[in-house]
């Protein structure tokens, strides 16, 4: 139902502690986001996030609240593991596990050099969906190591062009990303951040995995996000506080940060490792 908008999301919510090099002297962060559609908050997500010169690793953790969880429950779990090389992530593992619509879901890739092995993929690939060939899905990423490269662009640049293609298993997605320029955020209820924040403009096109009980305007549709990135501590970088993207049956979805505070020691927003 929003699944599609929210994989684009996800990579979004990721946050970052600055460019790998200065990574060592920050603390691992926590972010806290409460996602809201047709008024309602339909979505919360944690997501931990440790980088460091070498190495990084994310950890999310999505779930459906209110009236739509009890509707259409979902609690996913993902992380993924990763080395740099120079200011291109290489991951390493990426895997996500949980619960969607009721339904268990579990991928697990591995990365041999350039190219993602899937050692799992609960359910198996669906019987209406063209399967990805080995050719397409490589020099992909997964979706939180492509917004770690993009998140950390920011912090060394100040802009957040580039593109990504990112393979989750199912699907293929090329990521495109613009600097839309700096915007003043009003101070909302729903998140306690305002002030001047770096707009980045987002645009998803699905290349490969498609359904085939879709139609071709919607195999070939452009999807749009805006993240919203500002500091929100004086030790910190820009980080994400808001972000707009698109889903199938609300329309647009906005995500509000609500905290920002050092992950605790030892805690992972994603429960466990795979």
């Amino acid at each position: 139902m929003i699944r599609r908008g929210v994989t684009l999301a996800a990579c979004l919510l990721i946050g970052g502690t600055g460019h790998a090099a200065r990574a060592q002297d920050a603390l691992p962060e926590r972010l806290q986001f409460a996602v809201y559609a047709a008024g309602l908050n339909v979505l919360n997500i944690i997501s931990d996030v440790e980088l460091s010169q070498q190495n990084y690793r994310i950890d999310l953790n999505f779930r459906t609240a209110g009236v739509f969880g009890a509707l259409f429950h979902s609690d996913i779990n993902s992380f993924v593991q990763g080395t740099w090389n120079g200011a291109v992530p290489a991951p390493v593992r990426f895997a996500s596990w949980g619960i969607t619509r009721g339904e268990p879901r579990e991928t697990i890739i591995d990365y041999h050099e350039t190219q993602p092995v899937v050692i799992k993929l609960e359910p198996k690939e669906d019987k209406d969906r063209d399967p990805v060939p080995s050719a397409l899905q490589r020099n992909t990423v997964d979706t939180l190591s492509a917004m770690a490269m993009l998140v950390r662009a920011v912090a060394d640049t100040g802009k957040c062009e580039g593109e990504l293609t990112t393979f989750d298993g199912r699907r293929v997605l090329r990521i495109t990303a613009h600097t839309a320029g700096l915007e003043t955020l009003q101070s909302e209820g729903r998140s306690s951040f305002n002030g001047p924040a770096l707009r980045c403009d987002f645009d998803g096109l699905q290349t490969a995995g498609f359904q085939h009980d879709e139609s071709d305007a919607e195999l070939h549709r452009i999807h749009h996000s805006t993240a919203w990135l500002a500091k929100v501590s004086p030790d910190q970088p820009a980080l994400p506080v808001r972000v707009m993207f698109e889903t199938t049956y609300f329309g647009h979805a906005i995500a509000y940060l609500t905290t920002a505070t050092p992950k605790p020691p030892g805690a992972l927003a994603s429960g466990a490792a795979r």
